[in-house]
């Protein structure tokens, strides 16, 4: 099951009032709300949809408790809050009876809304805490040449996205650069550092405020806007917040620098797969070996590493030589195709299209491979063109 940071909550009214403060509050704690009329509730609600079904009692309450009980024993797993406008022990007792989990009071008041709906994300945030860790996390580092580093994060996030084999994170640990935004065309007023930097518990709830969503279905977590800001930035604070992410998401891609930090290391120790990038020029493979080597004396396994060759020219060094100095074998080589990628990179759009057997084949055989999707290539109608296409419309 897709692990997600947005809770769904589904408000079952016949009237008109409160609508608009519902919807907001969602917004505020980080929830996708609906409205819902009560004829039509068991037609808009479906298993594995909502978190939440909050449910008005209306001048007869027995139309609304019946709803509660039917919602409480069709969708045992959902959580069920009652709108009640008679406050007596009798109405309460019998809204608890039937199911529901907890109350708020009608004409709807802002604070009591925003009080309910915050005790229910702390609920969620605590089960997140306790449930098994299942998110993979992958590092992408590239030690000098061919394609960059940011454009591979960017473009295999998006493609695993494009996948539908669960949720994607993209974190921007390029702290002092911070290209993914621009990459993606995306402004954002907080960012890793708000993390950082931020006095009280960092969570579940604080973690979705510092998240930024993009077209693709991608949720980005940028790098400081400002340069002096990823100083605040260290091992002990990326450690936790990927682990916050881990607990979120099926898959969370990690953009690094070149440079090594306490920021990269954390991201190194708790990555489930390292993407080593590297071209066939003798500087490059001597790099690729020397972080190897530097994984060693950190005590960090280097089974997790896969190769990546970018080629931006035909190196002295083959890749036969290479596997014999790395000890392993390319997970794919990525051809140069300087125009796609500045293109892209310059319109804020993630790579999409080009020639055949291109950047973003290779791009895409990377991410069905770390989804474990078959890839079936017939032609036009092979399955990876159609994610294309649909890339290219969405």
């Amino acid at each position: 099951m897709p692990i997600d940071t947005e809770h769904r909550i589904l408000w079952v009214t016949d009237g008109d009032a409160g609508h608009e403060l519902v919807l907001a509050a969602a917004r505020d704690l980080g929830l996708v709300a609906q409205i819902c009329n009560p004829r039509k509730l068991f037609d808009v609600l479906r298993p594995g949809k909502f978190d939440l079904v909050a449910i008005e009692l209306g001048k007869d309450p027995r139309d609304g408790l019946d709803l509660i009980r039917q919602v409480h024993d069709r969708f045992p797993r959902v959580s069920i809050i009652a709108g009640v406008a008679d406050s007596g022990v009798a109405t309460l007792r019998a809204a608890f009876e039937a199911g529901a989990s907890d109350i708020v009071g009608l004409p709807i008041a802002e604070a009591d809304l925003h009080k309910t709906l915050f005790k229910f994300r702390q609920a969620k945030a605590r089960e997140a805490s306790t449930r098994p860790v299942t998110g993979e996390v992958i590092v992408v580092y590239g030690v000098r040449g061919g394609i960059g580093t940011t454009t591979t994060a960017v473009n295999l996030a998006v493609q695993l996205a494009g996948l539908g084999a669960g949720s994607v994170a993209l974190a921007d640990l390029d702290l002092q650069r911070s290209d993914v935004t621009t990459f993606l065309n995306l402004s954002h007023l907080e960012s890793i550092a708000s993390m950082a930097a931020s006095s009280g518990e960092v969570d579940e709830i604080f973690l979705h405020g510092m998240l930024t969503r993009h077209a693709s279905g991608l949720s980005v977590l940028p790098a400081p806007q400002q340069i002096e800001e990823a100083d605040s930035v260290g091992h002990d604070e990326v450690k936790l917040i990927l682990q916050l992410l881990r607990s979120q998401f099926r898959r969370t891609i990690i953009d690094t620098p070149r440079t090594i930090t306490g920021a990269t290391v954390a991201a190194f120790e708790v990555a489930d797969q390292i993407l080593l990038l590297t071209d066939l020029s003798i500087p490059s493979v001597r790099a690729a070996r020397r972080f190897l080597d530097l994984l060693e004396r950190l005590n960090i396994s280097t089974s997790n590493v896969e190769l990546v060759v970018t080629e931006i020219v035909r190196g002295p060094v083959d890749v036969k030589d290479l596997v014999r100095s790395i000890g392993k074998e390319p997970m794919v080589t990525i051809p140069r195709d300087e125009t796609a990628a500045c293109q892209a990179m310059n319109s804020g759009n993630p790579l999409n299209g080009g020639k055949p057997g291109g950047v973003v084949t290779a791009i895409a055989t990377m991410a069905a491979r770390i989804a474990g999707v078959q890839q079936q290539a017939n032609g036009r109608g092979s399955f990876l063109r159609r994610i294309f296409t649909k890339e290219a419309t969405s």
